[in-house]
């Protein structure tokens, strides 16, 4: 992705795996984490940046220097009057700034190694060609500001227990090149970095850092160098008051006070510089490797004794050959577009971004942003793993079982949980958002009937129970149970967890929409929830009966038998309740609610809701449609049509449609967001994608797709997009009179990625495993006259070949040979062919050509 220099807004990149994330910016800042292990903190907006690529050029007939960053951040004014153009490139597998000025060419490239598995090691390479026609006197400087601790923010005591320190202070000559080679490399003396960290008053631990450096050129150019190195922050910039872009030694060229070793008294930086002549057509390279050490693994920093341009180029190349040759199931990729909004190339190029955002988001060990609060959603995870496991199965087993053991011995899942680190428990948010449960189940569902790994059920975990001696915090409980045991937990919660007077789920502390958080609030101060209800997760547990009853009979456990009987009535009650009472009419139209509040005082989506206004929400819509209920009472497909209709927008279907004024009462801190923003009258994305998928299931492909054009960030209409645009937002804002018009709130984390890979992969691609056969039903209607998709279930390998002709009907011919059509389920749009897993070898590839 080419990234050009913008006013609003910002794309980033996280390189890493299994929860590592190295976010670098287009911008130039980067950070780093791995869950609450804070290696490089985040920066704000126009702060010092923790790692920068500094250089000077010699005036003419002068002492002084003319400094100026080799990535876009910092910002040094004086040297910007140089810069004829920046770029930024964000791959997949590195980052390169290309730095463009008079009479220079810079650039620095960025990428993380993470090979068999060790602790992480992040590469830098720093390029300068001189292309004017004379010799060119100038110096480049790094700075990195390490913080190695388990906190989301530097304090003063920090500096007390962080040391720097250069290993050797000798530069050596690295063995002669053969002959006839032009450029010589020297070892530069390594930075160690020791952050020593309480862990209790018994135990302390200490994590060391080392980054490696190097400089590659013309011997010539070599025989110029002069280095220096600084490992104090006041001593790299010249002082408390001043900043790195205005550092006195980016004017003199030179550290006032070289000091190789700091520690107690300042803020302990790696800083270097180094003074060199470039002859025309000469260039000069700096090799720098942040050999970092796992904590969580406890395994120490990998050392690259000759971090020369021949071993970090050939870490590049593994990491490519890496990305290559990972254990993926899952790809897509598209014909020829008819849809003048979606460019096949530029869509094709968009969905391996996606697919990493999927896995980012699956893995995630919480933390991604530097507050207490940030932690592992157990509705965000789910949902994330039932996207990834059609790619990495095994990763996505993994996260379930570490997931599962938060669960609380009476069922109940917590909104939040974090990970232990540093010798101590995690934290977790216990507000009681009713739907975290519903999500466990569906994607244990979704896991099942796609691997066939039943022996899932079987593991066993443990639960967790609140805490009582510590604040937002649950403790690992005594108990422990099978996986399945788990999920009939989960469900025996839920089914506790209902007004009985309707039978349907109280809201309690809020449902999937978090920011309606006052449905459940009680009238009566005594109790801490009233019987307000949630029809969205109400809906959901709908479907999770019926979701239990599949894989209770596909799984052969004792005690089923009265457990699906159980689960059989449980569903038939959700059923007649959720059609007695979810729907309204009036004037002879209906809407089904989002919910009500207290004694049901008040409705939420109704025709006369608690402002008085008649409001459309769009997620008890969409959900009316993917729990099923649709099929028991089809009718209701024209109302659903009308309601998403009122719904839609430029940035597509918004979460409600009017949205809560500040004074609208009884539904929580939505009104508080301004109109037009979020959940509050706008094209929140992750609702958005609910509905698409509705859609499809409906048999409205083209209506499905208009959707896709608007949400998707590489669509033409999105002129001011905020934030990275090759990846799914959370949001698009618009309310005109405050200035807002198709910002985002948000990238990366957010659930509206793996329900759009979901959709592509379900309703798209046709591709739909059950737990006995293979359905393939790809939509009725696509705007890309071809698709080829491979996928994998039950262990077997199927790639299906679409392609879109001038058939009266659809054929479909697996291995070669015609197959009969099966009709569409109920709901669902499209002809289909069955395939048993049995008729599938599990050592060859099925292929299935299907064409319209």
């Amino acid at each position: 992705m080419l990234c050009r220099e913008r006013t609003h807004g910002e794309s980033r990149y996280p390189y890493g795996n299994g929860g590592f994330n190295f976010w670098v910016n287009a911008s130039g800042y980067m950070h780093a984490n791995e869950g609450l292990f804070h290696i490089l903190l985040p920066a704000s907006a126009g702060q010092d940046p923790p790692v920068a690529f500094l250089a000077g050029m010699r005036r003419r007939a002068s002492d002084d220097f003319i400094p100026f960053a080799l990535t876009p951040a910092p910002y040094i004014a004086l040297g910007e009057a140089l810069v004829k153009k920046r770029s930024t490139i964000i791959g997949h597998d590195a980052t390169y700034f290309l730095t463009e000025l008079n009479g220079l060419c810079s650039a620095v490239r960025v990428h993380v190694d993470q090979a068999c598995g060790g602790a992480p090691q992040v590469y830098f390479a720093v390029s300068i060609r001189n292309e004017s026609d004379s010799v060119v006197e100038m110096f480049t400087s790094t700075y990195i500001d390490l913080l190695c601790r388990h906190q989301f923010a530097a304090t003063h005591e920090d500096r007390w227990f962080k040391t720097i320190d250069t290993v050797s202070h000798q530069l050596k000559q690295t063995p002669q090149l053969p002959a006839g080679a032009t450029r010589h490399t020297r070892v530069l003396p390594s930075f160690r970095v020791t952050v020593n960290e309480d862990v209790s008053r018994a135990q302390s631990s200490a994590y060391e850092t080392f980054i490696e450096r190097c400089v590659s050129g013309s011997d010539t150019t070599l025989r110029s160098i002069s280095s220096q190195v600084c490992t104090a922050r006041n001593d790299f910039t010249g002082g408390l008051q001043r900043s790195i872009a205005n550092a006195t030694h980016l004017r003199s060229g030179t550290f006032a006070r070289p000091c190789p070793s700091t520690t107690f008294v300042d803020n302990a930086v790696v800083g270097d510089l180094h003074r060199f002549s470039l002859r025309p057509g000469d260039g000069i390279r700096f090799d720098c490797v942040l050999c970092l050490p796992d904590p969580a693994r406890a395994l120490p920093a990998r050392r690259i004794p000759n971090p020369a341009p021949a071993v970090t180029d050939r870490s590049i190349a593994d990491a490519r050959r890496a990305l290559d040759d990972a254990s993926h199931d899952l790809r897509l990729e598209f014909g020829k577009s008819q849809e003048p909004r979606i460019h096949h190339a530029t869509f094709n190029q968009f969905l391996p971004y996606l697919n990493k955002q999927v896995s980012m988001c699956a893995q995630i060990k919480g933390y991604l942003q530097p507050s207490p609060n940030s932690l592992i959603g157990i509705r965000d995870v789910f949902q994330a793993i039932e996207a990834h496991l059609f790619d990495q199965p095994e990763v996505a087993r993994a996260k379930i079982l570490e997931a599962l053991e938060y669960v609380l011995i009476d069922g109940r899942c917590p909104r939040q949980y974090s990970l232990p680190a540093n010798g101590t428990p995690g934290t977790a948010d216990m507000r009681e958002f009713i739907d975290q449960g519903a999500w466990v189940i569906s994607t244990l569902h979704t896991y099942l009937r796609t691997t066939g790994d039943f022996h899932l059920l079987d593991e066993v975990i443990g639960y967790h129970c609140v805490d009582t001696n510590r604040p937002n915090a649950i403790a690992r409980a005594d108990e422990t149970g099978t996986v399945l045991d788990h999920l009939v937990r989960i469900m025996k919660y839920l089914e506790r967890q209902r007004d009985p007077d309707t039978q349907l789920v109280l809201a309690l502390y809020g449902d999937w929409n978090d920011a309606l958080d006052g449905l459940g609030v009680s009238t009566d101060a005594q109790r801490e929830f009233g019987t307000g209800v949630s029809v969205m997760a109400s809906l959901q547990f709908y479907r999770n009966t019926t979701e239990m009853i599949e894989l209770l009979t596909e799984a052969s456990r004792r005690d089923q038998k009265s457990l699906i009987e159980r689960y059989h009535r449980l569903g038939d009650q959700l059923r007649d309740s959720l059609l007695r009472f979810a729907v309204v009419e009036h004037a002879g139209q209906r809407r089904i609610l989002h919910g009500w509040g207290d004694e049901r005082s008040y409705f939420v989506g109704g025709f006369d809701d608690c402002d008085g206004r008649a409001r459309d929400a769009l997620t008890s819509n969409a959900f009316w449609v993917l729990s099923g209920m649709l099929a028991q009472q089809p009718n209701l497909r024209g109302d659903i049509i009308s309601a998403l209709e009122r719904l839609d927008s430029v940035y597509g279907l918004k979460t409600f449609e009017p949205g809560f004024a500040p004074d609208a009462p009884g539904v929580g801190r939505i009104p508080k967001l301004p109109l037009g923003t979020a959940e509050n009258g706008a094209t929140y994305v992750h609702a958005t994608a609910f509905a698409v998928m509705a859609l499809f299931r409906m048999g409205e492909p083209k209506r499905a797709w208009d959707q896709i054009c608007k949400i998707l960030p590489i669509a033409p209409h999105h002129v001011n997009f905020s934030h990275s645009p090759f990846v799914m937002p959370n949001s698009y804002v618009h309310n005109p009179a405050l200035g807002l018009d198709g910002q985002s709130m948000n990238d990366w984390q957010t659930g509206s990625s793996n329900v759009l890979q979901k959709t592509l992969i379900h309703d798209v691609a046709g591709f739909q495993p059950a737990f006995r056969g293979l359905r393939i039903a790809p939509a009725r209607w696509c705007p890309f006259d071809s698709f080829t998709f491979e996928g994998r279930a039950h262990g077997r390998q199927v790639c299906i070949e679409y392609r879109s002709g001038s058939s009266a009907r659809r054929s479909f011919r697996i291995d070669g040979v015609d197959r009969t059509l099966v009709k569409s389920q109920s709901g669902c749009a499209g002809d289909a062919v069955w395939i048993p897993y049995r008729a599938i070898r599990p050592d060859e590839c099925c292929t299935i050509h299907v064409e319209d």
